[in-house]
């Protein structure tokens, strides 16, 4: 059994190295979870219950942050579950040290990649510790390695190492009031008072239409998004024939999606942080884009045209790679796109 173990470990370690080599984020989460799957097959087989328990409670808590945006209201539901995974787990010290250690890993993920990078440091140390008292060699070696690759990023320099682009795209299908703030923080530091929505609107805009915000998250964070509503074709042709920005939109313009009947789509709002805008981060948010228009025609619907009114640069390059035609200038800056489908 204990040498059953050590393999699974290794096992485990290479699934967890080789997902980093994934160039879609699908296939990185699917590699991670055979590993977590793997990890605790070895603590299993080893009689390590809290590290099992909580390893199998991690997986499920990693799903939900990468579903929904709800991470404060995930991590304070793991409390009471925490306490449950003590009370069936080992009579001993050992049980702390894994439930603290995935406690500071889920706090300090929820503040910001520095706070990350230490969290993870005091974290996979602690678990370092748990798995030498089983003897469990293989995962405290790899539980090594992350500590000291994590020093190393805090030690020779965060931004040299944090400067990656870990971003990923999203449909925001569960968005709170949270989200909804969030958003319009973005669209006060991106958008011209003139072009900006009240969180109120947005809100009660969403509610009309569950499917319309593309989150751009990195980690847990939301660093930008997009908005595409479905409006009647009265409104649709009201912004073809405007000639100023047309976004004074009544509840009753915005459509629920009714399959075969025609949709006239509209690209509200392309947001994304400075820090953030390159060209993955572009392609990123081109394909979410293209995949939501070829997943609305799949499941029926008939998407007949899509329009948008472009008023910052990175907007503009974003929808010419979408190739939409420029309609006319609605000023200097700002532009009218559409395109049929």
């Amino acid at each position: 059994m204990y040498v059953l173990a050590q393999i699974f470990g290794i096992v485990a370690w290479v699934f967890f190295l080789l997902s980093y080599y994934s160039k879609r984020l699908n296939k990185v989460i699917f590699m991670q979870m055979i590993s977590s799957i793997l990890y605790c097959i070895n603590y299993l087989l080893l009689g390590a219950w809290t590290g099992l328990f909580v390893s199998l409670f991690e997986m499920l808590k990693e799903i939900g942050y990468y579903k929904t945006d709800k991470d404060k209201y995930i991590f304070i539901f793991t409390i009471p579950i925490y306490v449950l995974i003590a009370f069936i787990s080992e009579r001993s010290f050992l049980v702390v040290i894994p439930i603290l250690a995935s406690l500071i890993d889920g706090f300090s993920i929820l503040k910001s990649k520095k706070t990350a990078v230490v969290g993870g440091i005091i974290s996979n140390a602690m678990w370092i510790v748990y798995d030498l008292w089983y003897l469990d060699y293989i995962v405290a070696f790899t539980d090594a390695i992350l500590v000291i690759s994590n020093l190393s990023i805090v030690l020779y320099g965060y931004s040299k190492f944090l400067h990656r682009n870990n971003t990923y795209t999203v449909l925001g299908v569960y968005v709170t009031k949270d989200t909804i703030k969030r958003l319009n923080e973005l669209d006060k530091a991106y958008y011209d008072s003139e072009y900006l929505w009240t969180p109120k609107k947005m809100n009660e805009l969403y509610k009309l239409e569950k499917n319309s915000y593309i989150l751009m998250k990195d980690g847990s964070k939301i660093i930008g998004y997009v908005n595409i509503l479905n409006i009647d074709k009265k409104t649709y042709d009201k912004m073809m024939n405007s000639d100023v920005v047309y976004d004074t939109f009544d509840s009753e313009d915005i459509l629920p999606f009714i399959k075969n009947k025609e949709c006239y789509l509209n690209i509200n709002s392309i947001v994304l942080k400075n820090e953030y805008q390159n060209s993955d981060s572009i392609n990123k948010i081109t394909n979410a884009i293209e995949k939501y228009i070829r997943l609305k025609i799949k499941k029926g619907y008939n998407v007949k045209c899509i329009n948008s009114f472009v008023v910052n640069e990175f907007e503009e390059e974003i929808i010419r790679k979408l190739n939409f035609t420029k309609e006319k200038n609605i000023t200097n800056e700002v532009y009218l796109y559409s395109k049929s489908i």
